[in-house]
């Protein structure tokens, strides 16, 4: 019977010893050929197997066996005296007669084979003929999605783990399984990967895993033929190239292999039918290009780069080359580095944009505002803004216009640093508004009245011809919808901006801007439908270009995490936030990543170690050591890029406008004032915010003085117009007439809804107020209560707002006496059992009782405590 190809999918790290544990019980007991790309992970997999079995191995590369089958093949039973199976290792170089040994071997059944292969092309034709007829099964690891592989890592780590340690080795490894484990290994020995107190963080300088790297480079690409080798360096260096050019000077065996590996990858938006090659794994170009110096890589190109046809290519084969050709052999007219830097843009290589301006002494005004976006775009705000304020006086009314788009993206963000800009800028340009529709989307953006005109303004504006204006100011009303007083039309302005923006594919750093404001805005307004959207449509698969949209991502895992009640994990996430904007901060989050850190860590029974960044002496890691792309140009480039003017200080009043009143919330939550001071204090702030419209603040401020029990605050839930809107706004009001209310059973259903709704500290925020007057309660509601927050814990749990405030852990003692009731046993035979006196164990029950607020045995027993088994002595 024929069998199809079979793609495990492996849950957990270690790879090797997995799929050794898989083969070894395939109920169908059949032998595999097994394709592991690069050879990686074929020493642990022996290791692994000889843990169980012992296998005879066969390789043919290595000292060959002779062509006698029980010289070649000897016995070798486990320990129930089952012969073990044969390994075999590259197949593709034995002899015939060895092979014709192992063929008879695999179709008499006499021992299982593992025949480990890199791809289809290393498979002999006889044992593809064992595999169409079924007596052979190729087995394929496959890869994982990023999310996938950040389970596994969590798990392999055994804590949690910041958003750029997933992505940054996702994209190192391309979600190869084999190779994502030793590049694990390698970060964590060059200290690149680090733990703090459980949590698990990559750092931005990634310069001592590079040198690793480089060292690694024999021994993980020693699997390659050499014209394999050969091409796969040449696709390293070049960043792009035809696929056509690799099948005419390569052949088709070696391309096939390599992509059959996973090594070499079609660029999915290559144009007019053409495709373009690139290395899938970042980490493997890593390895190539780590050993490189300035001088291979001019060899390389008057050897092989320069003879290659850009023609035969898409777009990013041609850009590629392009900017080769330009490092290599001379430097283009301004019109041509102009037109080469937007093309880098489109392919978000936001180096090669830098170093290209840093080639002329005078670049062109065209020039200098494509480099301020890809400045902006790494998230160096000062470098963008100081190259705007230094256009050439040449520079005509269209370059400025373009300087303004860029600036009035940065103001959103950054409103008082980029203010003097976009006012300098629009002098400059003369008479009449430069971007007189994006002034005008812009005042209706900020008038609630004329939301309807404003939408259907943007309709128009979708089929304008002026595209960046026109993205620009949907970008704008998005933001300003969602932030304030229409979160649901923010989101859909955004949502459909972002397939807009990918549609045209010439902005992925404006793309990058919306996903952040839709990231936050779903945050702060708890719509689970656009979360799961971002989380699975654009977060899973797609490179991370921008270094701060790995910090908005981690900020995303500190709400989530403190609406959960684990304050442990939102502070460390926070701070992990914080420490990646304090390297770059293209949306204004470092002041607010500190403030939830803060505010966490002070919501914490043991605050835990402060590991923030000082703003104003913030880490001088560059800033494009965290993404993928970007850093396509930095092997054709020998030149550091300029610094440009001093990294500007963080103020209280900087930053991202529509989260600034809540950052201050957050900050006074870690103030140390007394708790009337501080309610005192929050109600005024979201006083403010309502005032000014700010919908999204108003409500993450009443929530903090919510939780502190505030009458005021639920008062003013009550008369605030969002109240019955879906998604956190119902959430709010239901916590708010739950704190409110005198009816214990209504507030305990309430509760019950909120941590039903992952809303879980809300809810226990609820019954702490109802376990604060327990003697109050009857005895079904009082256990009611209880087992509400038992069943809301987890075992091993780290440190949470309210952990402390119910005092339900099981002491030493209380726990074997408490298994003893549940088990039926007598007080007296608990005592026997326990070798203390029956007076102990009454004691022990009572104090139980009192504890928990329980009035007899069947209420305490009712009680969902957690324990270990209990089991009497034998006697």
């Amino acid at each position: 019977m024929t069998r199809g190809p079979l793609r495990l999918r492996t849950p957990d790290l270690p790879l090797p010893a997995r799929l050794v544990r898989q083969f070894l019980d395939d109920p169908a007991g059949g032998s595999w050929v097994l394709h592991l790309p690069g050879h990686w992970g074929v020493e642990a997999l022996l290791a692994a197997m000889r843990e169980s079995v012992t296998p005879a191995v066969i390789d043919g590369l290595g000292g060959r066996p002779s062509s006698s089958t029980g010289a070649s093949v000897p016995p070798a039973p486990d320990s129930h005296g089952r012969a073990g199976p044969v390994v075999v290792l590259w197949p593709r170089h034995l002899s015939e007669d060895v092979l014709d040994d192992v063929v008879s071997l695999g179709v008499s059944g006499r021992r299982r084979l593992l025949v480990v292969v890199r791809s289809p092309q290393d498979v002999p034709e006889r044992l593809h003929e064992l595999e169409r007829t079924g007596q052979l099964r190729a087995v394929f690891p496959g890869t994982v999605s990023a999310r996938e592989l950040g389970v596994q890592v969590r798990r392999h780590l055994g804590g949690p783990v910041s958003l750029r340690v997933v992505r940054r080795l996702y994209h190192l490894s391309a979600g190869q399984q084999a190779l994502a484990e030793s590049l694990l290994d390698m970060a964590r020995s060059a200290g690149t990967l680090r733990e703090d107190e459980g949590f698990w963080e990559w750092a931005g300088d990634e310069e001592e895993l590079h040198q690793t790297l480089s060292q690694a480079a024999d021994s993980l690409l020693l699997g390659l033929e050499i014209d394999e080798r050969e091409l796969l360096t040449l696709v390293a260096i070049a960043g792009r190239i035809p696929e056509q050019h690799a099948l005419d000077h390569y052949g088709e065996e070696p391309l096939a292999s390599l992509v059959a590996q996973g090594l070499l990858g079609h660029e999915t938006t290559a144009a007019g039918g053409w495709s373009d090659l690139r290395v899938t794994a970042e980490g493997v170009r890593l390895m190539i290009l780590s050993e490189m110096r300035w001088a291979d890589i001019l060899r390389w190109w008057h050897d092989e780069g320069r003879g290659i046809d850009h023609t035969q290519g898409g777009d990013s084969s041609a850009t590629a080359l392009r900017w080769w050709r330009a490092r290599a052999q001379q430097t283009p007219s301004l019109e041509e580095a102009a037109d080469l830097a937007r093309r880098g843009l489109a392919a978000s290589w936001y180096r090669m944009v830098q170093v290209l301006t840093e080639l002329y002494p005078r670049p062109s005004a065209e020039l200098m505002v494509l480099a301020a976006r890809a400045d902006y775009a790494l998230g160096d705000v000062d470098g963008a803004l100081h190259r705007l304020a230094s256009l050439p006086e040449a520079a005509g009314r269209a370059e400025i216009r373009e300087g303004v788009l860029v600036a009035e993206r940065i103001r959103l963000f950054h409103p008082e640093r980029s203010l003097p800009v976009v006012e300098s800028l629009r002098s400059r340009a003369g008479e009449g508004s430069p971007t007189s529709t994006f002034d005008a989307v812009l005042a209706m953006s900020d008038d609630p009245e004329r939301t309807e005109e404003l939408l259907a303004a943007l309709q128009t504006l979708r089929a304008s011809e002026d595209c960046e204006e026109s993205l620009l100011s949907q970008l704008w009303a998005g933001t300003l919808l969602g932030t304030r007083h229409q979160s649901d039309l923010g989101r859909e302005v955004l949502s459909t901006l972002i397939d807009v923006l990918r549609r045209e594919d010439g902005f992925p750093d404006m793309e990058e801007c919306a996903v952040a404001m839709l990231l936050l805005i779903s945050a702060t307004s708890g719509w689970r439908v656009d979360m799961l959207r971002v989380e699975t449509d654009i977060w899973n698969e797609r490179r991370l270009r921008s270094p701060a949209l790995a910090g908005v991502g981690d900020l995303l895992a500190a709400f989530a995490a403190m609406q959960d009640d684990r304050m442990h994990l939102a502070f460390r996430s926070a701070a992990s936030a914080a420490r990646i904007h304090a390297v770059g901060d293209s949306y204004g989050l470092l002041g607010f990543s500190r403030a939830l850190a803060l505010a966490a860590a002070s919501l914490m029974a043991q605050p835990p170690r402060m590991i923030l960044p000082d703003p104003e002496s913030p880490d001088s890691v560059h800033a494009d050591s965290v993404h993928a792309d970007s850093v396509h140009a930095d092997s054709v480039h020998a030149d550091p890029v300029h610094a440009g003017p001093e990294r500007h200080e963080a103020g209280a009043a900087d930053g991202i406008p529509w989260l600034r009143l809540a950052g201050e919330g957050l900050a006074l939550c870690a103030a140390g004032l007394t708790e009337e001071e501080l309610g005192r204090r929050l109600e005024s702030l979201a006083q403010q915010a309502g005032d000014a419209g700010e919908t999204a603040q108003e409500q993450l401020l009443l929530l903090m003085v919510l939780l502190r029990r505030s009458p005021q605050a639920a008062r003013q839930v009550a008369r605030a117009r969002w109240r019955d809107d879906p998604g956190r706004p119902r959430l709010i009001r239901l916590f708010a007439e739950a704190q409110g209310t005198d009816d214990p059973v209504a507030a305990v259903d309430a509760a019950e809804r909120l941590i039903g709704s992952h809303a879980r500290l809300l809810g226990l925020a609820v019954l702490a107020k109802m376990w604060d007057r327990r003697e109050d309660l009857d005895a079904g509601l009082r256990v009611r209560l209880l087992n509400l927050v038992l069943d809301s814990r987890r075992p091993g749990e780290e440190s949470t707002m309210f952990r402390e405030h119910f005092e339900l852990t099981l002491t030493g003692r209380e726990a074997p006496v408490f298994a003893g009731l549940r088990a039926g046993r007598t007080t007296a035979q608990i005592a026997r059992d326990l070798h203390v006196s029956s007076r102990t164990v009454e004691a022990t029950i009572s104090g139980m009782l009192q504890r928990f607020g329980c009035g007899n045995r069947m209420e305490l027993l009712s009680l969902h405590l957690r324990i270990e088994p209990f089991e009497a002595p034998v006697r």
